[in-house]
């Protein structure tokens, strides 16, 4: 399964979660796996807002046996519900396999349960509706009425969807955005489903279709896109691993240090970053004596910057340079160069 997602996608048999190897295959490895990878990116770019009183809907497009949905639930808990008083979720998932949506449903009843039980004091509730139906040939106003959510979900589902009406899609899901709606979109990290991810971002900008709220800090086209066909971005997410999940990786000859993902977090309204704050876009380009990262932001438009630190100038106020992983956000002053007296600070 693990070539087939990533190298072989032909290999996958049409609506393989109808077999139930693959389908097991799918729950006990990759569901947990991209579900903390859910878990963490909500959290991270605070895409779900704390309250003293929290209700939620949430759209989830191809929603298999549940991702999105164990991600959410996971960052609620984390996040949202030591400080709220109550929690209301209204859950609505659409996929042509009507066998994951009943894992989905199954897994949210479990995990409902579980938070009433380690919330007892607090008012919970949350409700699905399923709806069965292949978004390859349907319309999603055939499948839904004109409804409104917080948070619409399409995790690892555009690089199965026909190129030409992937922006199509999203300025369709518009209308079922809620006036602070988010849309939040999730790829492989791998260099063809991240450079269409940072193709379709393009194709958003330059139709001025909606507004890029994370990890782009900026409203224009991207940089890295314009520079060369090599490279892609995508985040890393520092976990510890599992050992069942460790074991499995050791059979299947799977090295997974960090989760990686491509994403995009869509909304309504701009973010306003200011010209000292960068998203990291490259692991360490290390040399002898020298140490450099690939920085996006606003301050370096229509350009990546290339920022190096010689091994002299490592001092208590730049030591954070080496510690720097794709996706982090930072704070610096534009510098190509960073000195001993330079101050680089993590914002997340």
């Amino acid at each position: 399964m693990s070539e087939a997602f990533t190298q072989e996608r032909s290999s996958l048999p049409q609506n393989y979660l109808n077999q139930k190897e693959y389908r097991s295959g799918y729950i006990l490895y990759f569901l947990p796996v991209n579900a903390l990878k859910v878990t963490s990116l909500l959290q991270r770019t605070q895409a779900l807002t704390p309250s003293k009183n929290i209700s939620l809907r949430f759209l989830d497009l191809g929603c298999g046996p549940g991702t999105a949905l164990m991600g959410t639930f996971q960052a609620v808990e984390e996040s949202l519900l030591p400080e709220a008083e109550s929690l209301e979720m209204h859950w609505t998932l659409i996929d042509q396999n009507r066998l994951a949506l009943q894992d989905a449903q199954a897994f949210h009843d479990s995990l409902l349960n579980e938070l009433r039980k380690k919330f007892p004091d607090k008012k919970i509730s949350s409700t699905v509706q399923i709806i069965v139906g292949n978004l390859f040939n349907q319309k999603i106003s055939q499948l839904l009425p004109n409804q409104k959510f917080d948070l619409i979900f399409a995790l690892n589902f555009l690089n199965e969807f026909p190129r030409e009406k992937r922006l199509h899609l999203v300025e369709g899901l518009q209308k079922y955005q809620d006036e602070s709606g988010k849309i939040f979109l999730m790829e492989p990290a791998l260099r063809l489903t991240s450079r269409e991810l940072m193709k379709l971002h393009d194709e958003l900008i330059t139709h001025e279709v909606i507004s890029i709220l994370s990890p782009c800090l900026h409203q224009r086209e991207c940089p890295m896109l314009a520079e060369n066909n090599r490279d892609w971005c995508h985040t890393y997410i520092d976990w510890r691993i599992p050992d069942w999940i460790a074991k499995l990786d050791h059979l299947a000859g799977i090295k997974k240090e960090y989760l990686k993902c491509s994403f995009l977090l869509l909304g309504k309204k701009p973010k306003t970053y200011s010209n000292q704050e960068w998203r990291v876009v490259s692991g360490p380009l290390n040399s002898k004596g020298k140490t450099e990262r690939l920085l996006c932001g606003p301050g370096n438009l229509p350009h990546l910057l290339r920022a190096m630190r010689q091994d002299k100038d490592e001092a208590f106020n730049n030591h954070l340079f080496d510690q720097l992983e794709r996706g982090d956000l930072v704070k610096m002053e534009k510098q190509a160069r960073i000195y001993k007296d330079t101050v680089i600070q993590k914002l997340d």
